[in-house]
């Protein structure tokens, strides 16, 4: 699998901002490098400061090639198996392939971890939406000024 070099052209950095990207806390294979190097550069892209998540988007990378690496390794074994996720134990009993569980715990925990490096659309909406200033109001205060609108001097 590789990793498109294009990104979302849409998401522009806010003016002014330069964003600079961390160095790698700790060695990658190529395949790693390259998926570190897309997620940096479209953070770069689309303006969103993450100097300081260098050991988050590490682990970010880690989790995606080892999900890659498992969807990879299941597709060969349904293949191997004519199209069925079944397999036989020794004792003779149906069951779904191993790969299957660690495929679903490694999707799990990249799905836990994206959110801290902006890497979803709400989180990556919630950033643009405060950068804009548009943070939510006093909701206590809103109440309490309605009442006192509403109420007869």
């Amino acid at each position: 699998m590789t990793v498109r070099p294009d990104g979302s052209e849409d998401a522009k950095a806010s003016a002014g901002i330069e964003v600079v990207s961390p160095d790698c806390p700790i060695s990658f294979t190529p395949e790693e490098q390259q998926v570190w190097d897309y997620i940096c550069d479209q953070l770069r892209k689309a303006g969103l400061l993450h100097m300081t998540a260098g050991l988050a988007i590490s682990v970010i990378v880690k989790k995606y090639r080892r999900w890659l690496t498992a969807l990879e390794a299941l597709d060969q074994a349904i293949e191997e198996n004519g199209g069925s996720i079944m397999v036989k134990t020794p004792n003779g009993y149906s069951q779904p392939h191993q790969a299957v569980h660690y495929v679903d715990k490694q999707e799990k925990e990249l799905l836990r971890w994206l959110p801290s490096c902006c890497l979803t659309i709400p989180t990556f909406a919630k950033v643009k939406a405060l950068e804009k200033g548009a943070e939510q109001g006093d909701l206590f205060l809103d109440e309490i000024r309605s009442f006192m609108q509403g109420r007869p001097s």
